[in-house]
């Protein structure tokens, strides 16, 4: 469910149109930044979780549930970086009913929420990256205690959600008092703070922070521990965070850091094929195919299909070959789930609003193997290819509905336009299926 998590800064001045120039003091961050964009670039989630310490606040975990969130910078000089981002209170819901019980939750409904600093920083890289947003949901974790801001992430490593995919972006600065130029003031203790965070996320033990004395963590002047314990217990040992940057270019402490989780299946690739496609027009690159597919996948050559399905379980597309075509298995899935998406004759190429409500599945083929007889088949366990002259038609096993050998036949057949079976050859064939419902970590 949980495909990646991040830690962010947030930092006006490090935005181009609020720095001025000024960004390229904190290159560090900006670099980090860049790093983690690219990273996630095509790892675009179906719901954005954003933590932000800034955002309005109540009793403990405080959602800001909407249908819209909207915001810009123009208190900070730069009106023209805004956004408009949907939200989906029912995901909302789910999402605190889910932790409620566990920890103290609170939240509030309104018809548009305006967005904070710290949610909208960190979004100007990202929707540099995407273009298009998807589904925002917003909490504010200041409400939190430190050991609950620790359990909700750990909890959170539990909620799942069949046939979505959730990103996290915890925001949050370091101490705001590292340096004696510090707009907040000097603390000596300041420094160790941020080293003792830097520590937790390289060590990847978030209980090391909530050994911090209470008076190091009143003087650092943070607003960032506790989206840094969320962020680094909802990480784990699924997938240990990785530091990508620190540095306090104006006396406040900036941390980047980013955990992906394993994510590397044959849904996953497809499902990320399609979605490059159908909201940017273009195929993913032999770079993003490497990181993204299954190791095996890449050294192999074996034929599939890809089949897109609603939720409620309708067909919406399926493409695939009987035999490989491609250099290996990986492309295989890629061009496949692509024409899945957007070539089946039968259905209209899918839109990109549809992609959350879509599933994926994959079926990786057996060498066909040609039969002599009806009795060798078994509808559960085998497909079938039914070939007469120039015609093929081939049908997966284990369909809803198909029982009989015979209903396997025909239904091929009239799917290659083969009106008479006399003279028709048979083949059958297995398949490991590889359903994305299944798939979610």
């Amino acid at each position: 469910m949980w495909k990646w998590a991040c830690l962010v800064p947030h930092p006006p001045i490090i935005v181009p149109e609020v720095g001025h120039g000024r960004e390229k003091e904190a290159h560090q961050t900006l670099n980090g930044m860049k790093e983690l964009t690219y990273h996630l670039k095509n790892q675009k989630p179906d719901i954005l979780f954003l933590l932000s310490p800034h955002a309005p606040q109540g009793s403990g975990l405080f959602f800001l549930e909407t249908s819209c969130y909207a915001g810009d910078l123009s208190m900070f000089g730069a009106p023209q970086v805004s956004v408009e981002i949907k939200s989906d209170g029912e995901k909302c819901k789910a999402l605190y009913s889910f932790l409620q019980g566990e920890v103290p939750i609170s939240h509030v409904q309104k018809e548009k929420v305006f967005l904070d600093h710290a949610s909208l920083v960190p979004l100007y890289f990202f929707h540099k990256a995407w273009g298009v947003f998807p589904t925002l949901i917003v909490a504010n974790p200041m409400g939190l205690s430190l050991k609950e801001a620790l359990k909700t992430g750990e909890i959170l490593q539990k909620f799942k959600r069949p046939g979505e995919s959730w990103g996290l972006i915890a925001s949050g600065d370091l101490s705001h008092r590292v340096t004696r130029d510090a707009p907040a003031g000097y603390s000596p203790l300041g420094s160790f703070f941020d080293e003792q965070v830097v520590h937790a996320i390289k060590m990847s033990v978030p209980k090391i922070l909530l050994d911090l004395p209470s008076r190091t963590i009143y003087e650092a002047g943070e607003c960032g521990l506790r989206s840094a314990l969320v962020f680094l217990a909802l990480s784990g040992e699924k997938a240990k965070p990785k530091l990508l940057s620190y540095e306090a270019p104006f006396g406040v402490g900036y941390a980047t850091a980013i955990a992906v989780f394993p994510w590397k299946t044959y849904p996953s690739l497809a499902r990320h094929a399609i979605e490059t496609y159908v909201r940017e027009g273009e195929r993913l690159s032999p770079q993003d195919v490497e990181e993204l597919a299954p190791q095996e996948s890449l050294q192999s050559k074996k034929a599939c299909f890809v089949s897109l399905k609603t939720l409620k379980g309708e067909l919406r597309g399926c493409i695939g070959t009987i035999t490989p075509v491609r250099a290996s298995l990986a492309w295989e899935v890629v061009e496949n789930a692509i024409a899945a998406a957007t070539e089946d004759p039968r259905f209209l190429p899918v839109r990109p609003e549809e992609l959350p409500n879509l599933t994926v599945s994959i079926d990786i083929l057996s060498e066909p193997e040609v039969i002599r007889n009806v009795e060798e088949l078994d509808p559960k366990q085998y497909g079938v290819i039914v070939s007469k002259g120039n015609r093929r038609g081939v049908l997966l096993p284990d369909l809803e509905g198909i029982t009989l050998a015979s209903q396997q036949i025909q239904i091929a057949a009239q799917k290659a336009g083969i009106t008479t079976l006399d003279g028709i050859s048979i083949s059958r064939f297995t398949v490991h299926r590889y359903p994305e419902r299944e798939d979610t970590p």
